[in-house]
Order: C-alpha cells, then sequence, then structure tokens
C-alpha cells in the first residue's frame, strides 16, 4: 500500500498528519480492538498531489477573504470549488484509492467522509466543516466522492470557521476516509460526559432508526437515555416520537423513510443493549484518557464503532484532581477576582505562591488553588460539609457572588454530597486567629483608627524599598528570584499586620446597620460609605485626575499625545519637546512611581503593567480633559465627603432619638469613626501584591532570556508557560528539556483563552445552573443590587479602558471592573458589570461614589448596547432596556 493511502490498521494518532482527525481516530480505535468497521484513508499526500497544479491560484483567490464580507467570501468560495471541479485527481491518486478499495471489497457500500487535519482535535472540532458521502458504490461514484472530499475543504463555511478561528488556509490538509457501511437498525451518537450539564459520571446516548445521519443532521428527535458510569443503572430515559429514518438504497445513495407507527414510540434500544454500549463508551474515553464524542450503529445485534472525538464543549476540571471518591465543589476565584480571562500557566503559579495556605514548608505553590483552564478555583467542599463552615461561607460567598452562593446552597444539601468526604472545622482555626481577633477587637472598641490609613502605607512603601535593595545587592538572577520568591511566599506576615484593622472596619460597619435597623433612612446609611480617604484605588483616581489638569495647560501638548499614529510609549518620550511637556512628564513620572504596578487586568502577571505600557492610562487621561473641567474630580470628591459627614451626622441624630438614644448614639459614632477610617484599608493588600509581583517579573523575564540564550526555551516568553518550580529548576545544568511541553501548555492555552469559565463546577465537571430570585419586570435583566438608588440614562458598554472612553452621565456597561478602570467611574452615572459581588471592586467604588449598580447580570454587555437608554435599579438589582434603539451617544 502506498504513502497515498493507509487501512486502519496501520493507522495511529501519529499518523494525524497523514489522515487527519477523523482518520487517526478510527486507526487508534482500530488497533485499540474496538469494532470499527473497515476501511481506508486517503492520505492528505493525494490531496497535495491534487492541489499542486492549483495551488497558487487558490490561496491567491482565499488571502483576502475576510469574516466580515460574507459576500466576498461566498464569491471567491464558488470561485475556488469551480475551478477544482474541473481538475482530475491524478492517475496514481486513482489507482491507490481504486487498489484500497478492491483489497477491502468491492462488493460493499462505503461511506466517503473528509477528514481534516485540524478536525477532531482537543480545541477545534471544524465538526461539520466538510462533506460526507453515504451508501457510495461503484469505482466512479467512489473516485468522484474523493475529490468531492478534496473540493469541501473550501465549502463557505469551511473557509469562514478557518478566518474566524485563525487558521491558515495552507495549514490545513484534507484527507478521505473510505469506510465499509453496516446497514443498521438503530444507529446514534455517545456522549461519555453530559454535553448539557458536563457531568463527567453520566453516559448519554442519542438514538433512532437507520443511518445516524437522520440524527446528526436534525430530522428527527432522538430517544436519549442516560446511564451511571459508577455502577451501569439507567438513570434516565426519554423516548421520543421518531417518524423519521434514513437507509441506504441498494444502488447507491439514501433515502429518508417513514418508521412504522408502533415503532414510533417504542424504545429504540432495548436496556441490555444501552448498558453494553455504555461500557463501551467508558472503555473508549478510558483509551483517550478524556471525554469522547462517540457515533456508533446497530446492526445485526452487534454494535459497531464508526467515529469517536474528543468533547470540545466541556470545561476543563480544576487541577490536583481531589485523591478521594468524594464530590468537590470549586468557586472561581477568577470571578471574585473580576479578571475572568484565561492566565498563563507563570501566572497562575505566581498567584499559588502569594498563598499562604496549603502548602508543605518546602513546597513554592499553595495546594489550595486549584487551576483548570487557565483560572483559579478554591474548593469549598470541606467547609460547606461542617454546618458552622456552611453557614459562614455561604454569607461571605453572597456578599462575594450571588449566583454562585445559591449554587453551593443548593450542592451543599445534595446527599451524594454529604454522604462522604473531608470537613472542615472553622473552629480549629481560632487558636491561630486569635492574636488577630484580640488586635480587630482591641481597635474596635479602644483603638485610635485615624491615621492607620496613612502609617499603613508608609510601611508597605518602606517594606518594599528594603526588599528592592535586597534584590539590587544580590548578583545573579537566580539569587534574586530566591529572594523574590521567598518574599512572595511569606507575604502574609506583613500584610497580616493591618488586616485586623480593616476587619475592625467592616466589622464596625455591619454593627451599625444592625444597631440602625429602621430608625434610620437607608439612604444616609448607605451614605456614610461616602468620601473616604486612604483608598488607594480612590487616591490613584484623583491622582489620574490631576493629570488631566496639568495636560489641560497646554492644547498643543494635547494634540501631541492624542495622535493615534504613534504609539503611547514614544509619544510620552518626545513630549518633553512640545511646550508644557516637562511639567505634565514629571507629574506623570511621580504619578508611575507610585502606581506603574497597575494595569487592567493586573492580577494576570503577563499582562503589561502602566509602567509597560501606558497606553490605557493615557488613554484615560486624555478622555479625563475631553469630557470634564479643570478640578472636576477634586470637587466631586469633596462633595462626596461632604455628603458622608452630613451623613454621619444624620444617622448619629436618628440613633438619639426614643428610648436608649443616650446608648445608641454613643455607640453609633465609635462605629462611624472606625469604619470610616478604616474600611480605606480594603485595596491595601492587594495593591502591596501587585507592587511585590512587579518586583518579581522583570526577574522572571531576564530569567527567560537566559534559557534562550543556553537553548533551554526557543524563546524568552516561553518562560510564561512554565511554573515557578519548573523555572528554578531550569536554572540547573542537567534540566530537562522542556520545549515540548511549553508548545503543549501553548496550544492549550489557545484552547482556554475561547473558554467562558464557570463561576461554579464540581469535581464530576457539572456546572450548575446559575438564577438569581429577583421581583423584576418581564424582560429584564436580572442581578445582584450592590449599590442603592435608581438612575436612567444612556448605556455605554466598556470593554477596554485603553479604548473606549465614558462620557459624564453615561451608564457604564462592563465585563468587570478592577482598579485599572477606577478612573472611568469620575463620569459613570450607574454600573452595570457580569461579574461582581457585593464586595468586588466595582461595586465598593460605586458606593463609594454613591452611584447605583447592579453586579452579576450574565452576558450584560451582549443583551445591552452602548446608546440604549436603560434604568438601572440598584436596590431591587435589576436593569431595564427602555429603548430597543441606540440613541445618538453624546459627543
Amino acid at each position: 500500500m502506498s504513502a497515498l493511502t493507509l487501512r486502519f490498521e496501520d493507522i495511529s494518532a501519529k499518523d494525524l498528519p497523514l489522515v487527519g482527525g477523523k482518520g487517526a481516530n478510527l486507526g487508534e480505535l482500530s488497533r485499540a480492538g474496538f469494532n470499527v468497521p473497515a476501511g481506508f484513508c486517503v492520505t492528505t499526500e493525494a490531496f497535495k498531489r491534487f492541489m499542486a497544479t492549483a495551488d497558487t491560484d487558490v490561496y491567491t483567490l482565499l488571502s483576502d477573504v475576510t469574516p466580515d464580507d460574507l459576500e466576498h467570501l461566498r464569491h471567491v468560495g464558488q470561485q475556488v470549488r469551480t475551478y477544482l471541479n474541473d481538475l482530475t485527481l491524478p492517475a496514481d491518486v486513482q489507482d491507490a484509492v481504486l487498489t484500497s478499495w478492491r483489497e477491502q471489497g468491492d462488493g460493499y457500500a462505503y461511506a466517503v467522509r473528509s477528514s481534516a487535519t485540524a478536525e477532531d482535535l482537543p480545541g477545534a472540532s471544524f465538526a461539520g466543516q466538510q462533506d460526507t458521502y453515504l451508501n457510495v458504490r461503484g469505482d466512479r461514484y467512489l473516485l468522484r466522492r474523493v475529490k468531492d472530499c478534496f473540493i469541501s475543504l473550501f465549502t463557505d463555511r469551511a473557509i469562514l470557521y478557518r478566518v474566524q478561528n485563525n487558521f491558515k488556509h495552507r495549514d490545513v490538509y484534507l484527507s478521505v476516509v473510505v469506510q465499509r457501511m453496516v446497514q443498521p437498525d438503530v444507529a446514534g451518537i455517545m456522549f461519555t460526559a453530559d454535553p448539557v450539564t458536563g457531568k463527567r459520571t453520566v453516559v448519554s446516548i442519542d438514538a433512532s432508526y437507520g443511518l445516524g445521519e437522520a440524527l446528526v443532521s436534525g430530522l428527527v428527535t432522538a430517544d436519549l437515555y442516560q446511564v451511571n458510569k459508577h455502577d451501569g443503572s439507567i438513570i434516565k430515559k426519554q423516548i421520543a416520537t421518531k417518524e423519521l429514518a434514513i437507509h441506504a438504497l441498494p444502488g447507491g445513495g439514501v433515502q429518508q423513510v417513514a418508521v412504522d407507527e408502533h415503532a414510533r414510540t417504542h424504545q429504540a434500544l432495548p436496556d441490555e443493549t444501552i448498558q453494553e454500549l455504555a461500557h463501551i463508551g467508558k472503555r473508549i474515553e478510558a483509551h483517550y484518557a478524556t471525554p469522547q464524542d462517540i457515533e456508533w450503529a446497530l446492526a445485526d445485534d452487534r454494535l459497531y464503532i464508526t467515529q469517536s472525538r474528543p468533547i470540545t464543549s466541556l470545561y476543563p476540571l480544576p487541577e490536583p484532581a481531589p485523591t478521594d471518591n468524594a464530590l468537590h465543589t470549586y468557586f472561581s476565584m477568577s470571578h471574585f477576582q473580576v479578571m475572568t480571562d484565561a492566565m498563563p500557566p507563570l501566572a497562575m503559579s505566581v498567584l499559588r505562591t502569594v498563598v499562604p495556605l496549603g502548602r508543605a514548608p518546602d513546597e513554592l505553590e499553595s495546594r489550595l488553588i486549584k487551576v483548570a483552564a487557565g483560572r483559579f478555583y478554591v474548593d469549598l467542599s470541606p467547609v460547606l460539609r461542617h454546618p458552622i463552615g456552611k453557614r459562614v461561607a455561604l454569607r461571605v460567598l453572597n456578599n462575594a457572588d450571588q449566583l454562585a452562593a445559591g449554587a453551593f446552597a443548593t450542592l451543599a444539601e445534595r446527599p451524594d454530597f454529604k454522604a462522604y468526604g473531608a470537613r472542615f472545622n472553622p473552629l480549629s482555626v481560632l487558636p491561630t486567629l486569635f492574636p488577630y481577633m484580640l488586635k480587630m477587637l482591641k481597635m474596635l472598641c479602644f483603638g485610635k483608627p485615624e491615621g492607620v490609613t496613612t502609617r499603613t502605607t508608609a510601611f508597605m512603601t518602606q517594606y518594599l524599598e528594603e526588599v528592592r535593595a535586597e534584590l539590587t545587592n544580590a548578583t545573579t538572577t537566580r539569587t534574586k528570584l530566591d529572594i523574590a520568591i521567598t518574599q512572595m511566599k511569606q507575604t502574609i506576615k506583613p500584610i497580616a499586620t493591618w488586616v485586623p484593622y480593616l476587619v475592625s472596619g467592616v466589622v464596625a460597619a455591619i454593627l451599625l446597620k444592625v444597631i440602625a435597623g429602621k430608625r434610620v433612612n437607608p439612604a444616609d446609611l448607605s451614605a456614610t460609605g461616602r468620601g473616604l480617604t486612604g483608598n488607594i484605588a480612590t487616591d490613584m483616581d484623583l491622582a489620574v485626575g490631576d493629570l488631566a489638569d496639568t495636560l489641560r495647560a497646554s492644547e498643543a501638548l494635547k494634540k501631541h499625545l492624542s495622535n493615534p499614529d504613534i504609539d503611547a510609549t514614544t509619544k510620552l518620550e518626545s513630549a518633553g519637546r512640545v511646550e508644557g511637556g516637562e511639567v505634565f512628564l514629571e507629574a506623570w513620572r511621580a504619578f508611575i512611581a507610585v502606581y506603574g504596578a497597575r494595569g487592567p487586568s493586573e492580577i494576570d502577571l503577563s499582562r503589561p503593567r502602566w509602567s509597560e505600557d501606558p497606553s490605557s492610562l493615557l488613554q484615560m487621561v486624555l478622555n479625563a480633559t475631553a469630557h470634564s473641567v479643570a478640578g472636576a474630580h477634586r470637587r466631586h470628591y469633596q462633595a462626596l465627603m461632604d455628603e458622608g459627614q452630613a451623613a454621619t451626622a444624620a444617622v448619629v441624630a436618628s440613633l438619639r432619638q426614643g428610648a436608649f438614644g443616650w446608648l445608641r448614639a454613643p455607640l453609633a459614632r465609635r462605629l462611624l469613626r472606625v469604619s470610616r477610617n478604616l474600611t480605606p484599608l480594603r485595596e491595601h493588600h492587594k495593591f502591596f501584591v501587585i507592587q511585590l509581583m512587579a518586583l518579581v517579573k522583570p526577574l522572571l523575564l531576564q530569567a527567560g532570556e537566559e534559557f534562550e540564550a543556553k537553548h533551554k526555551l526557543q524563546a524568552a516568553d516561553d518562560v510564561w508557560f512554565l511554573s515557578i518550580p519548573e523555572v528554578m529548576t531550569l536554572f540547573n545544568e542537567d534540566a530537562k528539556d522542556v520545549k515540548d511541553i511549553v508548545q503543549e501548555r501553548k496550544a492549550a492555552f489557545a484552547r482556554y483563552k475561547q473558554l467562558k469559565p464557570p463561576r461554579v463546577i464540581t469535581s464530576e465537571g457539572e456546572i450548575p445552573v446559575l438564577s438569581l430570585q429577583v421581583d423584576a419586570p418581564e424582560g429584564a435583566l436580572v442581578g445582584s443590587p450592590v449599590s442603592a438608588g435608581v438612575v436612567e440614562g444612556v448605556a455605554r458598554v466598556v470593554l477596554d479602558p485603553a479604548k473606549d472612553a465614558l462620557h459624564p452621565g453615561e451608564i457604564l456597561i462592563a465585563p468587570f471592573t478592577d482598579p485599572g478602570w477606577t478612573p472611568l467611574f469620575v463620569n459613570a452615572a450607574g454600573l452595570v458589570t457580569e461579574v461582581g459581588g457585593l464586595m468586588t471592586h466595582g461595586s465598593v467604588v460605586a458606593r463609594e461614589y454613591g452611584i447605583p449598580a447592579v453586579v452579576g447580570v450574565i452576558d450584560a454587555t451582549k443583551h445591552i448596547q452602548t446608546g440604549q437608554r436603560i434604568r438601572v435599579h440598584g436596590d431591587a438589582g435589576y436593569v431595564e432596556v427602555l429603548a430597543d434603539t441606540a440613541e445618538t451617544n453624546p459627543a
């Protein structure tokens, strides 16, 4: 057999470049002993020979196709297909195909299927992009269908799919699978994980009469059977009315036939066959070590497997996986940190190194932090299994993410969850926490909260300066990284010096609500949290406004810095030659010296800091000059401070009234004093970690450069696809080669970026359906109310603060916000985000700025369009779209 064709039994996974994803899978199944109908593959070498004379013309035509111009795409696609249709299969290809066909048996009917080299892969299924032909008989029709499959690489849908997914047309080749057809009584699809819920412990089977094409093409509603993987029991049967079936014709081709009246509502597969099929599915999944989407057929009481591919829609399970058989439930800390984009392995490793719990003294990374598709998760199961832990965890979760809290409350009541698994008693940590609790209680009751925030900021600054000095004195990259990693591992020590004070402020605010009850106007109580001084994010926001005021002094400088044809770094480097430039640059450098470690999505260390890429910061400064006047930000914040102080007086006055007012009023005054002075500490711990990470980043990049120079990495940036322990090991002369591992992780990361992470997932892969119970009008978008008030206005969808401006009075619609977004809040009349809870960044800032906010609104940036008039109900937790069409945006 020549290189132009290969029998299934001669094919393995390594032959994917020759036979495509579908062909490689069939070869693997055959070699593994599964009952696969016999056949062969026409290899990509045959495809290349077919394309040889047309190569330049075809790919030149395709070179300017874009997903934005579908009419042009259709025109080019038709040109390409017409051109290729006029070509003849090379003689050696025809001979090889017919020889293999005769060896398999020329008297049988065959299915002729396309198999692309980028098909049936873990990250790209290419499902349905190329053509399939059934019941093909005779040499002339076989050659015709092989050629048609080659041409189908250039169907409109295949061209569009490649363009949308950034596959180069020249990099995808086509093989053709020629497989002997069985004439099934029943056929269908089997998923070795529930494709709807993601649950890995369920085998889901669809079954209909005749050829499986009726089901795949959507012509029939199939029976649905589900089987428990653990014990093989059938846990669900959903019998459909199966009115049509597709059967092969004796002379070739297929036809639709009506199903017999009695058989229509009859169970298509008997129970024992369902269980046998599920068992085969488990074996196939075990062979591939990943859940599979399997096509099967039942003919003459014998089961055949006609295809198997990875289920690409499943979200990966958090790792490391649990070592017991208990059900584990994971919460997305990426949602809590309002940054749901995938992060490369090294960025994840840095975060796991910073977390102080869940690791032995000789370990670098916390085992408490799990990783799934570049996002980080925490296992809440042990806490939720304990009655006290469950109450505490659900209360905290309700403040962090109401959608997730509802899912965990339901999961925690499931019998299979409660029956088995480790329990964590929160009372066990009281001895460790006791000194900090005493410190918190002392401040809450007797301490002087004034000045704590200022002293904490000074302590942070001094601590980081000492770390910088230690790093400067070190001589090698490895030594510097050792120092930096040690600092990351013990981050909790400096943070623990001020966290008790922050907790005092939070507890004071909670107690104030309890004391206030219904005696205080809710609007006054909410306003006591406005205009606080010392908050890192607020101070940064005001500093951005000051930069804008400095820039306003020179129109020439504004014009220079607004030039869209020059990158931000170059504009700033040359700003000193423009009128007012030196004054502005002095202010800019002072800002960067304090806040340069920040930036959008800053918890991902691979993302640029403002000190590295100032484009988003510069855009915010320019936006501030265009949409507000000098000093507006300072006056606005002074007004918030005045509101806060007036509200404080009003709350105390209200509580002085009535019985025991003499006791409530001074107690409220004390609680307000503590909360207003200490809750501004809420951003300090994150700012400290971000600054520490910024010291680590250049060392990791320097390590990457050294590894590249020593040929341990192909490129310096490949260091992002290692972990901290792997980076340190790579300094050793005898370190193993990691280049292949890096390439695998880069490919996986490219897939992960396309996935939408769930807020909640179980160790079985189940993703609970999330919903909020809110009394809202029909059609309203429901979320969590996090900042009181109702506001009506024009929506502005902002996906990137570096590119999108927010005009005064507009309502900010965003996937999330973090400190890098804070300057936008000056102009915002309201806030709606897809991610967040009561205590996440945008929520707290919204309350401090006194703007209504609703967070956790699923797909808000898709349901709401820029320019639409909306109403945000920050009290009730929903958003109404008042106008279906967008208004003209203010200039």
